[in-house]
């Protein structure tokens, strides 16, 4: 095998990968732009891709979207470290102590099921239309998801691993250093990543009912008016920016991290 072959050996694989992810939104967006143009769908139902792109453009120059889009993530990133930042730390202490778990962990399961959603009518009483019932919505669902996962990774570790610990003279600290956090960070991660997924949902949700902007009120609002173009803009950003959220970050540090540990061949 000669090295020009080895060295192009690995970009036909992601080549077709790329070609392969591609084509079922390829197959959507012919079929969007033929559904209008071959029958008499009323435009305000449903615009045609050139509409909803002649939206997109029209709102990213004069700044709307951007600043949109802008209050959404913030509010993501907010209510995503403050929700990961009580939750792994209390996780870890409820998992450690067997009897504190196996009574809460039921119940962490019950809220962890609860969707963003359902918080919203109670955010609102509490803290009026705007930021921050939409944060506590946010931090709500993330801190829920991700200390359940917390919790499971924990348990899920060999008690055999401990006993090795502590016979080799293993102090509580190096524990939790060199069995739990190694043991648990599998799931840990997922947790991470799942918790994003929720917490980005129960952001568009709460911007719709108790925001005041961002992509979810933008949607909201849109309807109002019918302006069809912007909701399905709305949506098709959502999608895009959880795509986007998820392959540029969680994927590199969910891989470096686990490669880190000796988890990942």
């Amino acid at each position: 095998m000669t090295d020009q072959s080895v060295a192009l050996r690995p970009a036909f694989p992601l080549s077709t990968a790329v070609m392969t992810g591609l084509l079922p939104f390829v197959v959507v967006l012919t079929a969007w732009a033929l559904v209008p143009a071959l029958s008499d769908i009323p435009a305000y139902k449903l615009p045609p891709p050139a509409k909803v792109w002649s939206t997109f453009t029209s709102m990213t120059f004069d700044g709307s979207l951007l600043s949109e889009i802008w209050h959404s993530l913030q509010r993501l990133a907010a209510g995503y470290i403050l929700g990961n930042l009580i939750a792994i730390p209390l996780g870890l202490a409820i998992a450690l102590n067997r009897a504190v778990a196996e009574t809460l962990t039921p119940v962490l399961s019950f809220f962890q099921s609860i969707a963003g959603i359902a918080w919203v009518p109670l955010a609102i009483i509490w803290f009026g239309v705007g930021q921050g019932s939409v944060l506590f919505v946010i931090a709500n669902t993330i801190f829920f998801a991700s200390i359940y996962s917390t919790v499971i990774g924990v348990q899920s570790i060999p008690q055999v691993l401990f006993r090795a610990a502590l016979c080799h003279g293993a102090s509580r600290w190096d524990i939790v250093t060199s069995v739990v956090i190694p043991g648990a960070l599998v799931q840990i991660l997922v947790g991470l990543r799942t918790s994003m997924a929720y917490g980005w949902r129960a952001l568009v949700a709460a911007e719709m009912i108790a925001g005041t902007n961002g992509i979810g009120y933008m949607t909201l609002e849109a309807v109002q008016w019918y302006q069809t173009e912007i909701v399905i803009l709305g949506m098709i950003l959502i999608g895009i920016l959880w795509l986007s959220l998820d392959f540029l970050i969680f994927r590199p540090i969910e891989r470096v991290t686990v490669k880190r540990w000796g988890l990942l061949s």
